[in-house]
């Protein structure tokens, strides 16, 4: 056999994508079961030491959830992103505006002698969600859930193909609530997210992180029970 032009697929590195894909049929499998649902009721949860591939395999799921025309809100979970609760709606905000912000929800006519070209267009961008997220009353829960529940709502209308947003973070073992400075962001996620399915919102919560997120998520087993499965 010559091997000398042989592309040797094992590529050890911090999430370097290997020419080809193996040993993750039945993972890639469950992934698109979920994808399938027509109600989210079962989210997703990765877990591993570091160098076993998740990062490489949440690659490949977003590549999927592409394929299954679902848009792909995500980002790493740093410390300082998930360290209080308004931090952690600012990322979720941020994170989504990227994955939407192609959207347009009309036109903001100024005072004046202007016609509707003349208008500004706006789009679901970062500015116009963190508005939005501001204004609404409440506590940062009800924010959170009145805005991404809007958002929906304009997907839904504008971009009907779209069947729903995976919101998929990687380090989430960073995540968790602080009693002692009243900071609960992890039960905020899974609550918010909760919510939001139980009124056949299509959005789906990917967890990836270190073994270390399992008591975490115990923590907060009620939510992480209905959520994922025991």
């Amino acid at each position: 056999m010559n091997t000398e032009n042989f592309d040797n697929p094992f590529r050890p590195g911090a999430g370097h994508i290997p020419p080809y894909l193996a040993g993750r049929e039945a993972e890639l499998l469950e992934v698109r079961k979920r994808l399938g649902q027509v109600f989210v009721t079962e989210n997703l949860i990765l877990t591993g030491l570091r160098g076993v591939g998740k990062t490489v395999l949440l690659e490949r799921i977003r590549g999927i959830a592409f394929e299954e025309k679902w848009l792909w809100a995500g980002n790493d979970l740093s410390e300082s992103a998930s360290v209080t609760e308004a931090t952690l709606a600012t990322r979720i905000l941020a994170d989504l505006a990227h994955a939407a912000s192609f959207i347009e929800i009309g036109r903001k006519r100024s005072i004046g002698f202007h016609t509707d070209e003349d208008a500004a267009i706006n789009n679901l961008d970062f500015s116009y969600l963190s508005a939005l997220f501001n204004q609404t009353p409440g506590l940062v829960s009800d924010k959170l859930k009145a805005t991404l529940e809007f958002v929906w709502r304009v997907i839904a209308k504008q971009s009907p193909v779209i069947r729903g947003v995976v919101f998929a973070y990687d380090e989430a073992q960073n995540l968790a609530d602080h009693s002692s400075n009243k900071e609960y962001p992890l039960s905020l996620l899974l609550e918010v997210f909760q919510s939001l399915q139980r009124k056949d919102i299509p959005f789906l919560l990917l967890l990836t992180g270190l073994p270390t997120l399992f008591p975490k998520l115990a923590e907060t087993r009620t939510y992480a029970e209905r959520m994922f499965g025991k």
